[in-house]
């Protein structure tokens, strides 16, 4: 569990917390960073100099992501910042992030042969005013919940829009789903949807309940709709009032 916000006094309990956190935070977009130098590496031997350059572009957009993190856990960690947990909200394009934010996922993707569909509702926003290093993590952990899940050769849609006075990002996959019973557990850490699935998925592990965490430390709320061997739909809803209303 990520430390409450309203925490008055550093405990080693917390910096724990900060550890193991940070730890799995870092795995996606080092992963991303491994998988791409690795299809670099095969089309510079290829010649193929057009997607090496996009490759590099997702080496470069997950390396600064690294450095998001570095930061974050960097500040929270000195003494002056222990007292209390903050969100570092700016005013940022959102369309330029999670365009971003997909194409470093790229070659994760690939290797697996799935592919991401994004849309941005019209009305949608340019900029918002948010904590985009939290928001990324959000919408990392619930991608690469959905990348651990799907078979191959399937797709992941990304779907941004307004619903009720509320920015919401929806995540849709084609994966193997969580039984209703299921879904009210998935959000605890390492939780297993179901022993059947342990030698091939493995458990939960930590994405879930951090991003679960970090949406509620920004006043919002993330909620899913599935059904067994069909999918899931993951939307993680803020409030609009967070939002800078300036559309295109």
């Amino acid at each position: 569990m990520l430390p409450d916000k309203k925490t008055e006094q550093p405990s080693a309990e917390m910096l724990t917390s900060i550890f193991h956190n940070t730890l799995h935070e870092i795995g996606t977009p080092l992963n991303a960073v491994v998988s791409a130098s690795r299809l670099l590496k095969n089309e510079i031997e290829r010649g193929d100099t057009e997607f090496a350059h996009e490759l590099l572009e997702m080496i470069v957009s997950s390396s600064n992501y690294l450095f998001d993190i570095f930061e974050r856990v960097r500040q929270v960690t000195r003494q002056e910042k222990l007292s209390k947990f903050e969100l570092d909200e700016a005013i940022f394009d959102f369309r330029k992030w999670i365009n971003n934010l997909l194409y470093s996922l790229t070659s994760l993707f690939l290797e697996k042969e799935i592919t991401i569909e994004k849309k941005v509702a019209d009305d949608f926003p340019r900029t918002i005013f948010s904590d985009k290093t939290y928001l990324t993590q959000i919408v990392y952990n619930i991608l690469m919940n959905a990348l651990k899940y799907s078979p191959a050769t399937t797709t992941v849609s990304v779907n941004c829009f307004i619903e009720e006075g509320r920015c919401c990002i929806a995540v849709t996959d084609q994966g193997i789903g969580i039984s209703a019973l299921e879904i009210p557990n998935i959000f605890k850490e390492y939780h297993q949807v179901a022993k059947d699935f342990k030698s091939k998925f493995g458990g939960m592990g930590l994405g879930l309940s951090i991003a679960k965490n970090l949406v509620e430390l920004m006043d919002g709320h993330i909620y899913v709709e599935s059904e067994v061997s069909i999918g899931s739909t993951f939307t993680v809803s803020v409030p609009l009032k967070k939002f800078d209303l300036t559309f295109l």
